[in-house]
């Protein structure tokens, strides 16, 4: 019934809950896991010139670009060591577990993995933000739950 599950995690503590879950429901249905972490991309910093009003010069966007760059790579790089970690500490030895880190919208590289990786459920957790700060910052989650054709089972934060 679930031959690929997808897992988005994003370093949290809640999202790795979600994977105990997916462990659970891979080893019933004798499941490929799929991790995923999305690294949002690096926008170059603008530098002020030397007067009020002005752009920058064409050396300093280069060097701003050329950070922002290097920023990515980090990120992208450790994203990559994390979903490693996550995979080799498995609770289920014989659950075939692989691993992508993919650049942009977290919402939208989750769909757009699911679609291309052709899972069959996405098994992701929420922050438990409500009211003004789930407004204001949005929910992954929600995004993923109106979005995907894919069932989505959402694991949500112990309570206090």
């Amino acid at each position: 019934m679930f031959k690929n599950i997808l897992v988005p995690l994003d370093g949290s503590r809640f999202s790795s809950r979600a994977l105990l879950y997916a462990y659970e429901i891979a080893d019933n249905f004798n499941s490929e896991i799929i991790l995923l972490r999305v690294v949002e991309a690096v926008r170059p910093v603008a530098v002020a010139g030397g007067t009020f009003g002005t752009t920058q010069s064409p050396q300093a966007a280069k060097i701003s670009m050329e950070v922002a760059l290097e920023e990515e790579k980090r990120h992208f790089e450790q994203a990559t060591r994390y979903l490693q970690r996550k995979a080799r500490t498995g609770k289920c030895d014989h659950i075939r577990c692989t691993y992508q880190v993919k650049v942009g919208t977290p919402a939208e590289q989750i769909i757009k993995t699911a679609k291309a990786e052709k899972v069959d459920l996405i098994v992701m957790s929420e922050h438990g933000r409500g009211g003004i700060k789930r407004a204001i910052l949005g929910s992954v989650a929600d995004e993923v739950i109106r979005k995907s054709t894919k069932p989505v089972l959402v694991v949500r934060p112990r309570s206090k």
